[in-house]
């Protein structure tokens, strides 16, 4: 695939050189060698420490008070310290799980120094773990932690084999630097870990290892801003991108690009110009980390941000919202179609129709991944055409099995405006019916699964789902 805009074009440099930056990751200093993401310390009080809970009868969920245990197998990563398990105990989704005793350094919503590191640490670890059991004292530390999103707390053991002894996650990544210790309780039922982890906590800060101190020095610490369009910073991920499995942190990327979609804080942008051989402008997700921005559909805005994969997804994260902000400012740079003609850019905020004779297997649709589309979908003709979900955190989720030239994909709608009940999808869709949906398209992968698309429809005002939704009528 060839683009018009091919070059990277590096923009801004901090007052570090490159010089100083290389001398700080070769001092012979202990304090500043560790750079590369496969170096581990010694680790003698997780080593030392032992798990000594009956997990065999699981109450990890249904437990509500004292010590609870289950068997877990992990399913999906978000960051160092928040995974999401399945379980023991019969649960309908997986489990989000955030780690007692310890606060990683942020990796899905902002990128800081040690954030991708922790996260590939955690997911190395649990990846090859063969058996992984989940602990907590709820008495103590409560059952959930007190984010909207509800996530369960535990501390986390795994081990590779049935020949060795478990090994606290938690408190490995405490004695690894990769947190400090955020253990601040002690608790009569589980009265070893306390110790534990201030001792951990203690040994790391003395040595000042990670984020005690230390420089990650394979974060892009520069100050080097690369001006990019969406296809390209696409194109040349493996360059630009956030890459979790390899700990690379991603370069920090300037985009000029229009709004097309709102979803809650987050948007949907489009390049203002179309990429050689892509047969429509490349467009992407950008997540806010629920920062309140004010957008309308048709702005073209100048941004900051880096680009990662969140589940096989193409998205802008770490997105800089503030127009006050000296050195990487949030712009305004045309909020009208007149504004936007006058600088020369194409006005285009229109979905792209997807022609359905042209779907006839999932790799049809990777031309518009991330964009927003108008298809003619098939409900399907069962009568439970739809289901009804809750997520971990309790948001209510609605699925709509919908085939697209026969090729059979899902519509979800989670804290939609307009779809917030059963009776707004059965006054809406009808089983077996045919629509013109006006939806963006996203790719799914979920551990250990294949890859897939997922359809979402865009928030709209309840006077406007007809703009969105509608019956299809045949031309003849």
């Amino acid at each position: 695939m060839n683009f018009k805009k091919k070059i990277i074009i590096p923009l801004l440099f901090s007052s570090i050189t490159c010089s100083a930056f290389l001398t700080a990751c070769n001092n012979e200093t202990p304090n500043n060698v560790v750079c590369g993401d496969d170096v581990e310390v010694a680790t003698p009080v997780t080593d030392s420490f032992k798990l000594d809970i009956d997990y065999s009868k699981p109450n990890f969920v249904s437990g509500m008070s004292g010590v609870v245990a289950t068997t877990a197998t992990p399913s999906m990563y978000t960051d160092g310290d928040t995974v999401s398990f399945n379980v023991a105990e019969k649960t309908e989704f997986p489990i989000r799980v955030r780690f007692l005793g310890v606060n990683t350094p942020e990796s899905t919503g902002a990128i800081q120094p040690w954030g991708i590191k922790a996260s590939h640490f955690t997911k190395s670890k649990l990846r090859a773990a063969s058996e992984v059991v989940l602990v907590n004292d709820i008495t103590q530390y409560g059952k959930h932690d007190n984010t909207s999103s509800q996530r369960s707390l535990a501390f986390v053991w795994y081990r590779t084999s049935e020949s060795e002894d478990f090994r606290c996650l938690n408190l490995e990544l405490v004695e690894q630097g990769y947190s400090t210790n955020q253990l601040a309780q002690y608790s009569q039922n589980l009265p070893t870990y306390y110790d534990a982890f201030k001792q951990a906590g203690d040994n790391a800060k003395a040595a000042g290892l990670r984020v005690n101190g230390q420089n990650d020095c394979d974060f892009d610490s520069s100050g080097e801003v690369v001006e990019t369009t969406i296809a390209n910073a696409k194109e040349n991920f493996d360059t630009l991108g956030v890459i979790d499995d390899t700990a690379n942190s991603g370069k920090k990327l300037r985009i000029t690009a229009q709004v097309i979609a709102k979803s809650g804080y987050n948007f949907y942008c489009r390049d203002l110009f179309q990429a050689d051989d892509d047969i429509v402008k490349s467009s992407i997700y950008a997540f806010t980390q629920y920062k309140s921005i004010s957008l309308e559909i048709g702005d073209v805005i100048q941004f900051y941000c880096k680009i990662t994969k969140y589940f096989g997804n193409y998205q802008l994260t770490d997105v800089e919202t503030n127009t006050q902000n000296e050195v990487y400012p949030f712009k305004y740079i045309a909020r009208s179609k007149e504004e936007c003609e006058a600088l020369g850019y194409d006005y285009n905020v229109e979905p792209y129709f997807v022609e359905p004779t042209t779907i006839k297997e999932e790799s049809d649709l990777e031309p518009y991944e991330g964009n927003l589309l108008k298809m003619v979908l098939k409900v399907s003709d069962r009568e439970d055409f739809y289901r009804v979900s809750q997520t971990s955190s309790g948001d209510t989720v609605y699925t709509i099995y919908v085939t697209c030239n026969g090729l059979p994909l899902e519509i979800r709608l989670q804290n939609h405006s307009f779809f917030s009940s059963e009776s707004t999808i059965t006054s809406v869709f009808e089983a077996g019916k045919t629509y013109d949906v006006t939806c963006l398209l996203d790719v799914f992968q979920y551990e250990g699964e294949e890859r897939g698309y997922q359809l979402t429809i865009p928030s709209f005002k309840a006077s406007q789902y007809k703009e969105y939704i509608s019956e299809h009528i045949e031309n003849n």
